[in-house]
């Protein structure tokens, strides 16, 4: 241990004796034009110590130069992703607004031109099942919401009320094996050719209309309504579009798979129908 230190303070004097004695001569020669020849001799020995040390020098104001930007692009870098993470967020945002103001359009003038009462709801929580087949809104008994009263989206006939609390309410929806509607082919309305819509099965978010009259006029691409008929649904409330028909084993009835005109895996606001459900459950009482 004292021999390396020893060894340490004999550079020390070594070290001080290299840089200030260039300093010295210079601070003698500046006062005069001449130097001496030991002088000179002196700094033609000293010159290149001189010279590594400047290089010493440069090379860490270098480094240290070069590790300040380091940790000025680090900072820069994370202000930057806490930026772009800001604006990715707002622009996620922006397009959600987007998307439903074009949605509370939709419903505006679906709600305007409708013949019924409409009272609008929001979709709050959905059955925890492979696919939904009941969801609850934000609307009850308190508003005005009362059990068998049918709810619609702007793009067509979503379900019914199922079952109703004092501020929500449960909405059976049409792809649930438990619910069927008396429908028509809108095209020809012929009251002769009422069959009745339900759950395809096998096929999830899919309808299937049954029990059409083997003379029955349907073909793919025709739109189906409700017929109004069973005292739960209004008349001409769009239930879907025809993709494809066929006929039963025995060829006496035709039944037809249809393309919900509601999209039931994206419900987030809907209609619940107050004056037809009322008209409806009049007559039904009479």
């Amino acid at each position: 241990m004292l021999a390396p230190l020893k060894h340490r303070k004999k550079k020390i004097p070594l070290l001080l004796l290299v840089v200030l004695l260039p300093a010295l001569l210079a601070f003698t020669v500046r006062w005069r034009q001449d130097i001496t020849v030991i002088e000179e001799a002196v700094l033609f020995v000293m010159a290149p110590v001189q010279e590594g040390f400047q290089s010493v020098t440069r090379s860490a104001e270098v480094v240290w130069a070069t590790v300040r930007n380091y940790r000025y692009l680090l900072e820069e870098n994370e202000r930057l992703k806490r930026q772009l993470a800001a604006a990715y967020t707002l622009e996620t945002r922006l397009a959600e607004l987007c998307l439903e103001n074009l949605r509370l359009r939709r419903m505006l003038e679906f709600q305007e031109r409708a013949e019924h009462e409409l009272l609008p709801a929001e979709v709050i929580a959905r059955e925890a099942s492979g696919w939904f087949q009941t969801v609850t809104i934000n609307r009850g008994a308190a508003h005005g919401v009362r059990s068998a009263m049918a709810v619609v989206t702007s793009d067509g006939l979503a379900g019914s009320i199922l079952s109703v609390t004092p501020v929500s309410a449960q909405v059976l929806l049409l792809t649930d094996s438990r619910r069927a509607v008396s429908a028509l082919v809108q095209r020809s309305r012929d009251p002769g050719e009422v069959g009745i819509v339900e759950s395809a099965p096998g096929r999830p978010g899919y309808l299937k209309m049954v029990n059409l009259p083997g003379s029955a006029s349907i073909r793919p691409g025709d739109t189906v309504i409700s017929s109004g008929l069973g005292g739960f649904f209004p008349k001409g409330l769009v239930i879907g579009y025809v993709l494809e028909t066929g006929e039963d084993e025995l060829g006496l009835t035709k039944y037809a798979l249809l393309q919900s005109a509601a999209n039931f895996n994206r419900l987030e606001e809907v209609f619940v129908v107050l004056s037809a459900a009322e008209t409806d459950g009049e007559a039904a009482e009479e």
